[in-house]
């Protein structure tokens, strides 16, 4: 046996083998021998730590072949560069390497960008280069140092053997994941995107609750009486932006309402959390205008099927017996919880007792209960019946809703106080 220095430095950059996978080595080397020489320089083992490890328990011969480098980081680099041959290396294991690679590859090339730009320094200082072309030398250094960052991501998945995108979603995962889920990634249990998406949304949603908490210290206590006005002109004074987690409303279907669909888009873009959703009940004659006005503020997530279960509505001037009504649902930016299934159709009651225009209570219920969370806030634009604020108020939300009307609004108060 020769004497073969080990340094632990060099030996964290070669990501483990399972305990299967050493296993099998081993029993290779006891059928076989050592086939393949340890690689080491000066005296370093740099490459061949579990065969070296193995021989010397077992008192298994082994042959050594030498290597050359000008320092440790040319060395390192060897190292890593060397893994990336291994066969069964997890997507994530190549991202590791990566990452370990990627400031020694661009120290490399800082220190060549220093010597190219030592040369133009010295040539202008010996006057063989006037100080103009000298400065556009220097610039030129610099951009193509710019072009070439933008060029090294792709060429260090290139090396890495993974999809520039899986570098990119792997330091997602690396600098967030815990290490019980990386080492299911390292065992390749579970993908690099999978992971990488789930934190996203994880810190996605810890960012929008926390805004919306921040939004909330100043919101309207859920027992306020109902702000009588137009929601258009009265709003900014009541609610903070970013401060509603649900606009659940069942604004008027005739020609003037449509009109005002726009400015509904706009004040849910305004005063939505991020996550939060709007559901609006609409008649069907009203859903092209609605697409178009909600869809320029917020994004398109669902249609949802209000099924009548009382008579059927006859439209003759379309030859139609209405048995459903679209509720159509956007979101700002996406939604809070897509882990809580919803169901895309509703079935209530005709509940007419306090508004021509009054819904089912169970609907309000129902998405109210699955949209918003408990510390969030409730809002109609459109009280009418106060139905929504009702069903908010049952649940134990904070709400806040609108009413133009002054009898409506009293009498919608009436209900709450009851």
């Amino acid at each position: 046996m020769i004497d073969i220095q080990i340094r632990e430095d060099f030996r964290k950059l070669i990501p483990p083998l399972a305990p299967e996978e050493l296993a099998q080595l081993e029993a290779n080397i006891m059928n076989d021998g050592c086939r393949d020489p340890l690689v080491v320089w000066n005296g370093i083992l740099v490459d061949g730590h579990n065969r070296f490890d193995i021989c010397k328990r077992r008192g298994v011969k082994f042959e050594t072949k030498a290597i050359a480098f000008i320092d440790d980081r040319a060395a390192s680099v060897w190292i890593i560069r060397n893994q990336f041959g291994r066969r069964n290396l997890a997507p994530f294991t190549r991202v590791e390497l990566a990452l370990k690679l990627e400031p020694m590859l661009k120290e490399e090339a800082k220190r060549n960008q220093g010597k190219r730009t030592d040369l133009i320094n010295k040539a202008e200082a010996d006057g063989k280069m006037r100080p103009m072309m000298a400065a556009a030398a220097r610039e030129h250094i610099v951009q193509n140092s710019e072009r070439s960052s933008k060029r090294s991501s792709h060429e260090l998945a290139k090396i890495a053997g993974v999809s520039h995108d899986t570098i990119a979603k792997g330091k997602i995962v690396a600098e967030h994941a815990d290490e019980a889920t990386k080492d299911k990634l390292r065992r390749n249990q579970v993908s690099v995107h999978r992971v990488a998406k789930d934190i996203k949304e994880a810190r996605g949603k810890k960012a929008r609750q926390s805004k919306r908490n921040e939004a909330a210290k100043t919101a309207p206590a859920g027992d306020d009486r109902i702000i009588v006005g137009d929601f258009r002109q009265t709003a900014d004074a009541k609610i903070k932006d970013g401060s509603l987690s649900l606009i659940f409303t069942d604004p008027p279907y005739d020609r003037e309402a449509t009109k005002m669909l726009p400015a509904l888009a706009e004040f849910a873009k305004r005063k939505l959390a991020e996550g939060g959703s709007l559901v609006c009940y609409v008649g069907h004659v009203q859903l092209p205008s609605a697409l178009e006005a909600f869809g320029k503020a917020l994004r398109y997530w669902w249609t949802i099927a209000c099924i009548h279960s009382g008579r059927h509505s006859l439209m003759r001037e379309y030859g139609i017996r209405v048995g459903w009504k679209p509720m159509l649902w956007f979101v700002k930016g996406t939604r809070d919880d897509k882990e809580a299934i919803v169901k895309d159709t509703v079935t209530g009651g005709e509940e007419k007792s306090h508004h021509d225009w009054q819904q089912s209570e169970s609907e309000a219920t129902y998405w109210i209960e699955n949209l918003c969370p408990k510390d969030g806030i409730v809002c109609d634009p459109f009280v009418g019946g106060a139905t929504t604020l009702i069903a908010a108020q049952k649940l134990g939300r904070k709400w806040i809703g609108f009413e133009i009307d002054p009898d409506t609004a009293r009498i919608a108060s009436g209900r709450l106080a009851q």
